[in-house]
């Protein structure tokens, strides 16, 4: 059976979104950048974010409650919780974004084509925010997530499991090969990094048969998520020798090993990472 019916999102790859995140807020709200620090931010960096392409713009608030203990009153104020700035999508919605809270920095790339590409555009947005978070936090943790997506358009029961996914592959349980129906699969783990810096990596394997606009598909959300021992201070533009820089890098490369280990070759030569 061939798979000419399974088709990659974008073509010659199956990236739908491509996800930075970079905290610096420890649970429980500590570390968290203060209502008057996010309004400098928004002055100074929508401005360059909106030379970068991003010219859409929101501030995003917040309720504060304030409860006075021993008293029934409370008092509650809208703050500033942070902004968001983004480039619309020519099919609607957005091709990518950048979203600063109190806690995070989010970055969405909905339009990605190649990593050089991405992650160059994802550290000018960075260099345009870190060095200004840096002024009073460091950052704790670094995630970099990928979701690939394929869409089958022919009868479900002809969508062959063992075709899709090599059956020897660590990613899955076998169970999953003789299921003629949807599916989902999570399998997350840590391990212990010394290069560039020590952290500990967080990596989760999603992988599902669902549907996506009446169509069948099959998804691999793979996310690898780094909480560093010494929490990294940002001060200036990031480089290609900084850590975060690099951690970027292994992560990209971690996550072509899994789809590597998880996707039969017909599949791999499809989105171009096993040549013909």
């Amino acid at each position: 059976m061939s798979l000419k019916h399974l088709f990659p999102f974008a073509g010659d790859h199956a990236i739908q979104s491509a996800v930075v995140v970079v905290e610096w807020a420890a649970p429980g709200g500590s570390g968290h950048l203060a209502a008057d620090h996010l309004q400098q931010l928004q002055s100074v960096a929508l401005p360059k974010l909106a030379e970068l392409g991003l010219g859409a713009s929101e501030i995003l608030n917040v309720f504060e409650l304030q409860m006075v203990p021993g008293k029934a009153a409370s008092h509650s104020s809208q703050v500033v919780g942070g902004f968001k700035a983004s480039r619309p999508s020519p099919t609607g919605g957005e091709a990518r974004s950048v979203m600063l809270t109190r806690e995070n920095c989010i970055i969405q790339i909905d339009d990605y084509t190649r990593w050089a590409k991405a992650k160059h555009d994802i550290r000018e947005y960075l260099n345009v925010l870190l060095p200004l978070v840096g002024t009073t936090v460091p950052i704790l943790h670094l995630t970099l997530q990928f979701n690939d997506v394929f869409l089958w358009k022919a009868p479900p029961d002809e969508l062959i499991m063992t075709e899709v996914f090599k059956q020897d592959t660590t990613w899955l349980p076998p169970h999953v090969f003789s299921i003629q129906n949807l599916w989902h699969s999570h399998h997350g783990y840590f391990c212990d990094q010394v290069s560039p810096c020590n952290f500990k990596q967080l990596d989760n394997v999603n992988v599902s048969r669902s549907m996506v606009n009446a169509l069948e598909s099959v998804q691999a959300l793979v996310a690898h998520r780094a909480s560093f021992a010494n929490p990294i201070w940002v001060k200036q533009p990031l480089s290609d020798d900084d850590p975060i820089s690099q951690v970027l890098d292994r992560f990209h490369d971690d996550n072509k090993t899994i789809l590597a280990d998880l996707f039969s070759d017909e599949v791999l030569r499809r989105i171009n990472l096993l040549s013909s």
